[in-house]
């Protein structure tokens, strides 16, 4: 209520007036401001309403906005898994369908022209499997891996290319949830092949241009960039440290070792500097050349690991030993290494190399200056459908069938090189397996048979193949499962029993420099042809040696078929199988594709079940980000919005002290006997 200070003992009118005023104007602003609240329901407008209020209210909206936008992305993610699951249950209905079409097609009651029609049937089937491989959510296509942005199963002459690439397109949800939205159709499908890894540690060499970023270190984990230790004895002991946090290429990090050392002790090294002779290197090692009587240190500060991943640690460099050498540094392939650079146990015999997909060929020459991009590109330039990377460790080559329906075969020229063998890429090698001939089928051969009447073992029902050479001469191959583990293993089993038969010195089998296949030689000078019969088992049709093409001369050449030709193992590439072995009539193919499917359906289930973990691992990071939010809300709300209840309470007695004021103020001001005598 509006009063007059009791420590005046008397008041001028106009101080009285303007004490009255600026109560009523003191609670009517509250009132105003509390009307203003209860209209908006916020308790502060203004940050000077409650700074500490308002800080905490700023932080929560900024956590909330961040919530809300993780909130869309998860059920952007939600949205796109659940319709990825969808194509992939579609995908192996469809499966199943043609799992059944090539189960009926096989046996009694099936003819031709059944087989005939299904095939039409199958072709439908791989359109529609094509069209589920390219489903598109939003924009992205699901299938495409990390490469959503086109088609990733395309038309390839009588093919289907795959061009996508990745393990899955990821997107913000949320710390600790890792849940690609796409997948690749690699992995679902089996669209692309793996199977010419290079088997030839190719063991490029160390330069200083090499980027520290492409050496596997000492280690094994790569170089991490830091400070270092090192300790120069010369009479006293120094110790400086060297930051390497800045160093690109093996060059920059010896130029700063060097430049460190030379400046705490210029007599510690030997040489000249710079020139490379003090600190330089040696293979894939660094060295350090110390003038005699002085020991050299080095190690890492801390928990750091700088100076063991670049082997130098752990050992004293002195003069004892000239050009101390570090730990090998195992350098990586880069799209920048030169195959001049290249160091593997077999020197690379420089040359071409041809690359054969699907009827269509291409060649690529290797010389010492190019380099692995070069070659990538060359390769992606025959537009075949092949594709060269680099191993995950970095030691070697890959080639990757593309296509879908064709059989890849990486060949040498024929010029008296072996480029490919010596890069470890051809796909018909001494190093082949066996496993992979016949597109993972292997050999079939004849072994531990015995007498259907006496049940003893008979040799006679284990000898695999009869050899006819030139001169009309014969000798038989036995192959036992210990022959069986790669290409050198099958030519040697057959060379061996050809000495066993005398022919030792006129018959060889061997590898070409040329076209892929089993090569037979002959000698003897005869005038017929080298011929091969299978006599039990199948290993002359699984070894490619019954049809072959006979070239007469000194010697005389029998060049057997490639069975190890890179196919890509998958479901388009089975329902290819089945259908043109429908259209054929050929009831081993129809079997065999129906195989092939069997594995798709097995496939396409795990990739059903990767699918399904990413979206419930989704739902629940969605659930929990909801709580979160409905937390941060009701925090901000008990700080932010005004307690109507409280606020009512005050209401009234703002006005009723507004009333009060207003009467006091009234009676304060009227007239008195006092304002006439004064």
């Amino acid at each position: 209520m509006p009063s007059v200070p009791s420590n005046l003992s008397r008041a001028p009118n106009l101080l009285a007036s303007q004490v009255m005023l600026s109560n009523l104007t003191r609670t009517n602003i509250d009132l105003v401001r509390l009307q203003t609240q209860i209209s908006s329901g916020k308790r502060i407008e203004t940050g000077s309403d409650d700074p500490i209020g308002a800080s905490l209210v700023s932080v929560l909206n900024e956590r909330l906005g961040r919530s809300d936008q993780f909130l869309r992305n998860l059920d952007h993610a939600g949205s796109a898994l659940a319709t990825l699951d969808q194509a992939l249950g579609e995908a192996t209905n469809l499966a199943l369908e043609a799992k059944s079409i090539a189960s009926s097609q096989v046996g009694v009651g099936s003819d031709a022209a059944t087989r005939n029609s299904q095939a039409t049937v199958v072709e439908s089937l791989i359109t529609e499997l094509v069209r589920l491989s390219n489903t598109e959510f939003d924009g992205l296509h699901l299938l495409g891996g990390d490469r959503t942005g086109a088609a990733p199963i395309q038309s390839f002459f009588d093919g289907y290319r795959y061009v996508g690439k990745g393990n899955g397109l990821t997107t913000d949800l949320t710390s600790g949830v890792a849940a690609p939205i796409s997948i690749g159709a690699d992995q679902a499908l089996g669209v692309i092949s793996g199977r010419v890894q290079g088997d030839v540690d190719l063991n490029p060499s160390l330069l200083t241009t090499t980027p520290l970023a492409d050496l596997a270190g000492a280690n094994g984990a790569g170089v991490t960039l830091g400070a270092i230790q090192i300790d120069i004895t010369n009479g006293p002991t120094q110790t400086i440290t060297v930051d390497l946090s800045g160093a690109e290429s093996v060059g920059d990090a010896l130029d700063a070792i060097e430049s460190a050392i030379r400046q705490a002790d210029p007599g510690a090294l030997n040489g000249a500097w710079p020139g490379g002779v003090t600190l330089g290197l040696t293979g894939e090692r660094l060295r350090f050349n110390v003038q005699a009587g002085v020991s050299i240190n080095v190690s890492d500060i801390g928990a750091g690991t700088t100076a063991a991943d670049l082997g130098l640690s752990g050992t004293t460099y002195t003069n004892a030993v000239p050009e101390n050498v570090a730990a090998d540094l195992d350098p990586r392939l880069s799209d920048t290494t030169t195959f001049g650079q290249l160091t593997p146990t077999t020197p690379i015999d420089f040359g071409d190399i041809v690359f054969t997909n699907g009827g269509r060929s291409g060649t690529v020459t290797i010389t010492p200056a190019t380099t692995i991009a070069d070659f990538k590109a060359d390769v992606a330039r025959l537009n075949i459908g092949a594709r060269v990377e680099i191993s995950d460790d970095g030691q070697s080559l890959n080639v990757l069938n593309e296509v879908s329906g064709f059989r890849l075969q990486v060949e040498e020229a024929g010029a008296g090189t072996f480029t490919a063998t010596t890069l470890g890429l051809r796909s018909f090698a001494a190093t082949t397996a066996i496993a992979d001939f016949n597109d993972g089928r292997g050999v079939q051969i004849a072994d531990g048979a015995t007498d259907p009447i006496s049940g003893l073992p008979d040799p006679d029902r284990n000898v695999d193949l009869e050899i006819t050479l030139t001169d009309g001469s014969t000798f038989q191959v036995d192959f036992v499962p210990s022959d069986l583990v790669n290409v050198q293993s099958v030519l040697d089993r057959i060379n061996a029993d050809a000495a066993t038969a005398g022919f030792g010195a006129v018959f060889a089998a061997t590898l070409s420099d040329g076209a892929n296949g089993i090569v037979l030689e002959d000698t003897t000078g005869g005038g017929g042809t080298i011929q091969v019969a299978q006599l039990n088992g199948r290993a002359g049709e699984d070894l490619g040696l019954l049809d072959g093409a006979f070239t007469p001369g000194a010697p005389a050449r029998f060049a057997g078929e490639d069975r190890a030709t890179v196919r890509v193992d998958g479901l388009l590439s089975a329902l290819i199988d089945l259908r043109d072995a429908l259209r054929s009539d050929d009831s081993t193919g129809i079997t065999l594709a129906g195989e092939g499917i069997e594995r798709s359906i097995e496939r396409l289930a795990q990739s059903r079940a990767v699918v399904g973990g990413r979206a419930q691992r989704v739902e629940s990071a969605k659930t929990k980000e909801e709580d979160s939010a409905l937390l941060d809300q009701i925090v901000k709300s008990r700080i932010e919005d005004i307690d109507f209840i409280e606020a009512s309470s005050r209401f009234s007695l703002l006005q009723l002290s507004l009333q009060a004021g207003l009467t006091t103020t009234a009676q304060a001001q009227s007239l008195s006997l006092l304002n006439f005598l004064r």
